[in-house]
C-alpha cells in the first residue's frame, strides 16, 4: 500500500527523484490501474456515462495520481503517459460495453507536447475500437495554460470528429473563467470544495449558482463533482446542474457498471421539479440533412403548408434551420430558382441560429429569445438535449405558456405587490425544513403605519408598501432567497444568501433614507405626525421606522412553518420594543441585536454566532432599555 500521509515539500522531492527510474518502468510494464466511477442524469436517475481515473502499482509511492503524473512531467514522459491511460481506458471500456460516455483526462502538456494531438488520439481511439461520438477530454489544469490558440485548434478538430470537451475542476484550477471563455468546452467540472457542504453554506450555493447561470447561457452542461451525501445532492438537484459525480453514487471501480450504490439515498435526494422547461413546448420535426438539395426542401414545405422552420441536423448536432417565408422569398426573384435549387441546403439555411438547451426554465428561454431583437411570434427556435437535436420550439407557444404562470401565480400573489402570499411563503418554509436545508426568516414590519394610514389616507398608505416591497425585491437575490406579502405592511423573507445580514441592513438603510419623502415638510420638521390611537386619544407618534425579526431554522424547536411563525412572534416583540430601525435575530437559544444604532462589536453571520446573551436575559434587558433608549447588545466573547 501506499502511504498517503502527506509529504513534506524536501520529503516530496527526494521521493519524486527517486521515483524517476521506477516510472521508466512503469511506462515500460504497462503497470497502471484503470478505474472507472459513474456520472449520474439527475433527471433519468441513471448513469450518464464514466470518467477513467488512474492508479499507479498499489504497492509504491507512485500508486497516487499526482505523484504518478508528477514524477512522469520531471522525466519528461507526460505524454507517454497520457496515453498510457488513454489506451487502457480505451480497451476496458469497449471490453465492458457499457452505455454512456467516457470521460478521460489530457494535461495541456500533452497537447503542447505531441505534435499533432488530435490525430493521435482518434488514431487510439481507432485502433482501440472506441467510438469517438462517446469520447469526453476532459481537460485537467494541473500546468498553466498559455497557448489558446493551439488549444482551440486542437478541441475544433477533434470536434469535427464527434469528440465532447470538457474542464476540469472549475475554481480550482491556474486559468479558471478564462479557460472556460477561451474553449467554450460542452462541460465545466466545479471542484469539489466548492459542493462539499453546500448545503450549509450559502457562498458556496451562491457560487454554483452563478455558475449554472453562465453555464445555461452559452449551452454548457454543469457537472458537480466529490458529491457525498444526501443533503448535498438535493441541494444540487435542487439548483439544477445537469450531471453529478463522486462517493455517493459509487466510488471508482475496474469495470464500468451501471449498478449504482446507494441507489435509495439517490432516491430520497431527486425531486421532481414542477417548473416547465424548454423541452415542454418542443416538438420533434424530422431534420433535413445538410446535403438535401434546396429543391427538395422546398418540396418538404409544399407538402406541408403549416409547417414554417425546418432544422438542419448532421450526426444528431444542428447546424442552422432554414424559413419558409425567407426560403420562398429568395427563389420568388428572376434566375434564382435555377441557381439554387440544385445546392444544398446548407447555402440558403440560417446559421447561426438560436439554440436552446431543453433543460432551461421557459423564464431564462424567454430572455435568450428577447435578446435576438425584432422576434415575430411565429418564428421558431431549435431545442437540444445533451448537444442533439431534440425539436423546434415557437415563439408563441413560449409566450402562452409564461403568461399562463403568471396568471397561475397570481392568483396566490398579493393583489398590490404582486408578491406571493401566505400559503406560498408556507410552502417555501415547510420545503427547506423539510429537506434539511437552513435558512433564516425574516419578518418585516412597519412601525406606527397604522396612525400614518389614518393621516395621510390608504392611496398614500399602499405607496409606503409599494415602496418597501420595491426594496426588498432589488436587496434580495431572485434566486436565493424567497420574498413574500402575508399582508398589510407585513412582509416576510426566507434567506438563504450568505450576506443576508447585509441585505437586511441596506433594506434598512434605505427605507430611512426614503422615509422623508412620505411626510410633509412640517411633519419632517416636528419628527412626528398627531394621531388618535387605539384607545382614542390623540397623541404624537414618531415617523414611520422599520423592525425587522429573524430566525435561523436551526433553532430549536423549528419543525415546521407554524413553528416558525409561533417564534418569530417573540422575536417580533423584541425587535419592535428597540427604539428607531431594529434588526434582532435568533439563533439557536440566543438572540443577537444588528440594528445599525446597536451600541455592540461587529456580529458574526448566524452560523457563526458566539455566545450572545440568552433569550430570556435579552428579553428583560429590552423592557428594561425600552425607557432608557439602550440598545440590546448581543455578547460575545471577548467583546
Amino acid at each position: 500500500m501506499s502511504d498517503t500521509r502527506a509529504d513534506s515539500p524536501t520529503l516530496r522531492l527526494r521521493r519524486l527523484d527517486a521515483a524517476t527510474l521506477e516510472i521508466a518502468e512503469v511506462l515500460r510494464d504497462r503497470r497502471i490501474v484503470t478505474l472507472f466511477q459513474p456520472l449520474i442524469d439527475p433527471r433519468s436517475r441513471g448513469v450518464y456515462g464514466f470518467e477513467a481515473l488512474t492508479r499507479g502499482p498499489s504497492n509504491s509511492w507512485l500508486h497516487a495520481p499526482q505523484n504518478l503524473f508528477e514524477a512522469a512531467r520531471r522525466l519528461g514522459l507526460r505524454v507517454e503517459l497520457d496515453f498510457l491511460c488513454i489506451r487502457s481506458a480505451f480497451r476496458r471500456f469497449v471490453a465492458a460495453q457499457p452505455a454512456g460516455q467516457l470521460f478521460v483526462n489530457v494535461s495541456p502538456e500533452s497537447i503542447y507536447g505531441s505534435e499533432d494531438f488530435a490525430a493521435r488520439f482518434l488514431q487510439t481511439a481507432h485502433a482501440a475500437g472506441m467510438p469517438v461520438n462517446r469520447c469526453v477530454i476532459e481537460l485537467t489544469e494541473d500546468s498553466l495554460l498559455d497557448d489558446y490558440v493551439r488549444l482551440r485548434s486542437t478541441f475544433e478538430r477533434l470536434r469535427q470528429a464527434g469528440c465532447e470537451i470538457a474542464i476540469d475542476d472549475l475554481g480550482a484550477g491556474y486559468s479558471g473563467l478564462r479557460t472556460w471563455s477561451e474553449l467554450r468546452p460542452d462541460y465545466v467540472k466545479i471542484d469539489r470544495y466548492f459542493i462539499s457542504g453546500i448545503d450549509a453554506d450559502r457562498t458556496k450555493l451562491e457560487f454554483v449558482r452563478s455558475i449554472l447561470d453562465m453555464g445555461r447561457a452559452i449551452g454548457c452542461k454543469v457537472i458537480g463533482e466529490g458529491v457525498e451525501t444526501e443533503h448535498e445532492c438535493r441541494e444540487l438537484v435542487d439548483l439544477g446542474l445537469d450531471r453529478l459525480q463522486g462517493h455517493l453514487f459509487g466510488r471508482p471501480a475496474p469495470a464500468p457498471t451501471a449498478v449504482l450504490q446507494q441507489v435509495e439515498s439517490l432516491d430520497r435526494s431527486i425531486v421532481t421539479h414542477g417548473a416547465l422547461c424548454a423541452e415542454h413546448i418542443a416538438e420533434y420535426v424530422s431534420p433535413v440533412p445538410p446535403d438535401m438539395r434546396v429543391q427538395e426542401v422546398v418540396e418538404r414545405f409544399r407538402d406541408d403548408p403549416e409547417r414554417l422552420t425546418l432544422a438542419v441536423v448532421h450526426a444528431g448536432r444542428p447546424l442552422g434551420v432554414v424559413r419558409r417565408d425567407q426560403l420562398f422569398a429568395l427563389l420568388a426573384k428572376p434566375l434564382h430558382p435555377e441557381i439554387y435549387n440544385r445546392k444544398p441546403v446548407t447555402a440558403v439555411m440560417e446559421s447561426p441560429t438560436l439554440v436552446i438547451d431543453a433543460q432551461l426554465r421557459l423564464e431564462q428561454v424567454s430572455r435568450l429569445v428577447t435578446q435576438q431583437g425584432q422576434s415575430r411570434l411565429a418564428d421558431e427556435f431549435v431545442v437540444v438535449r445533451d448537444g442533439r437535436y431534440h425539436g423546434l420550439a415557437q415563439t408563441i407557444d413560449l409566450l402562452r405558456q409564461i403568461t399562463e404562470q403568471q396568471l397561475q401565480a397570481a392568483r396566490h400573489c398579493n393583489p398590490l405587490t404582486l408578491l406571493p402570499g401566505n400559503a406560498a411563503v408556507r410552502s417555501c418554509i415547510d420545503r427547506l425544513i423539510e429537506s434539511g436545508r437552513r435558512c433564516v426568516v425574516a419578518y418585516f414590519d412597519l412601525d406606527g403605519f397604522k396612525p400614518y394610514n389614518d393621516v395621510y389616507g390608504f392611496g398614500q398608505g399602499d405607496q409606503v408598501i409599494l415602496h418597501l416591497a420595491a426594496l426588498l425585491k432589488d436587496a434580495f437575490s431572485p434566486r436565493l432567497d424567497f420574498v413574500g406579502h402575508i399582508g398589510g405592511d407585513d412582509f416576510l423573507v426566507v434567506m438563504r444568501s450568505a450576506d443576508y445580514r447585509q441585505r437586511v441592513l441596506a433594506v434598512i438603510e434605505r427605507f430611512a433614507a426614503a422615509v422623508g419623502g412620505f411626510y410633509s415638510p412640517e411633519h419632517m420638521a416636528a419628527g412626528c405626525i398627531v394621531a388618535t390611537d387605539r384607545d382614542g386619544c390623540r397623541r404624537r407618534f414618531p415617523l414611520l421606522t422599520l423592525s425587522v425579526a429573524a430566525l435561523d431554522s436551526r433553532t430549536p424547536g423549528v419543525s415546521s412553518a407554524d413553528a416558525v411563525a409561533h417564534l418569530l412572534a417573540d422575536v417580533k416583540k423584541v425587535a419592535k420594543r428597540r427604539p428607531g430601525n431594529s434588526f434582532v435575530l435568533r439563533s439557536d437559544e440566543r438572540l443577537a441585536d444588528l440594528s445599525p444604532a446597536a451600541r455592540c462589536a461587529p456580529v458574526p453571520p448566524a452560523e457563526h454566532l458566539g455566545q450572545p446573551t440568552a433569550y430570556a436575559e435579552v428579553m428583560a434587558l429590552t423592557k428594561a432599555s425600552a425607557l432608557a433608549h439602550g440598545p440590546v447588545a448581543a455578547r460575545h466573547p471577548g467583546g
